[in-house]
């Protein structure tokens, strides 16, 4: 089963958006702690999207779709038509350095790779795909 949501690209579609997939992640049988995290992943991918992807002057939309290959696995997949970003190739932050010292930037794709199981981007056809996974366990 999929199934999918296009909302324009702003910050007034985060509520549908986590709406959207907490009822996959429920229909998934993920445990809360794993959909509180789940919602902490989207926030951020979809914030950046909203902030990032499109000019100011060019607003876009964005597709989420939901599948669940399994009971307790949901697979998520976030597009846009926006301008080209791999978040996977950003530097790592060094978690090192004291605030001060860090630069700007860098920790959530952090944290959406400590949440994920796996996480993936691809561009296709003029599309920027990221796709992530989340299970139970």
């Amino acid at each position: 089963m999929t199934e999918s949501l296009t909302l324009p690209a702003e910050p007034g579609s985060l509520d549908p958006a986590m709406e959207f997939v907490r009822k996959a992640a429920r229909k998934a049988n993920l445990p809360e702690e794993r959909i509180g995290q789940l919602e902490l992943v989207m926030e951020e991918i979809l914030m950046n999207l909203s902030r990032y992807a499109y000019p100011e002057s060019t607003p876009g939309d964005m597709t989420v779709v939901y599948s669940i290959p399994q009971a307790g696995k949901l697979c998520i997949e976030v597009a846009d038509r926006g301008r080209e970003f791999d978040p996977l190739a950003a530097a790592t932050p060094d978690l090192t350095l004291d605030l001060t010292g860090r630069p700007v930037g860098g920790l959530g794709i952090f944290l959406i790779r400590s949440f994920a199981d796996s996480l993936s981007y691809r561009r296709d056809q003029g599309w920027n795909r990221l796709t992530f996974a989340i299970s139970g366990g």
